[in-house]
């Protein structure tokens, strides 16, 4: 029976790239729910800016105009912010990203080790049988003659 002398340091491997890919899915998830957000945001700052001049072209108070000013550049603020963060997102998710295909080369390497010795092991095994078989062939054989030599006496 082959057995891999590295399988415990190929199961840590293959732990590694599972808590990785974990990793890597919260990443991607933040990621989308950051852009959905900052979507959000864009569109409330666009829908403001229409209701704005809207309300400017009915004769808005200069506190309303100046009220809604100060709401548009809270919200360009905050967009501003979510901007940032979805960068540091995008930027975290490629260094994840990177780190899980290092973690999957390095387990694939293991991997290509165990095939290669069970190849190996598998090739040892089907000689010592071609020889066992060989073996017995010659002792038939050897017998054959024993006996047949026997019986010509």
């Amino acid at each position: 029976m082959y057995t891999f002398n590295l399988q415990i340091v190929l199961d840590h491997r293959q732990f590694i790239e599972d808590n990785l890919k974990k990793e890597l899915a919260e990443i991607k998830h933040q990621v989308t729910r950051a852009r959905q957000q900052l979507d959000t945001m864009k569109r409330k700052e666009m829908d403001t800016a229409t209701v704005l001049k809207e309300e400017q072209s009915k004769g808005l108070s200069s506190d309303g105009v100046i009220a809604y000013h100060a709401y548009l550049k809270r919200l360009a603020d905050r967009i501003e912010h979510r901007t940032s963060t979805l960068g540091k997102l995008v930027e975290s998710e490629s260094e994840k990203q990177n780190e899980l295909l290092e973690a999957m080369k390095r387990r694939q390497i293991l991997e290509k080790l165990k095939e290669q010795g069970l190849d190996r092991y598998n090739r040892a095994i089907l000689k010592k049988e071609m020889e066992l078989i060989d073996e017995l062939a010659v002792n038939r054989f050897a017998r054959k003659m024993i006996n047949a030599n026997g019986e010509s006496e």
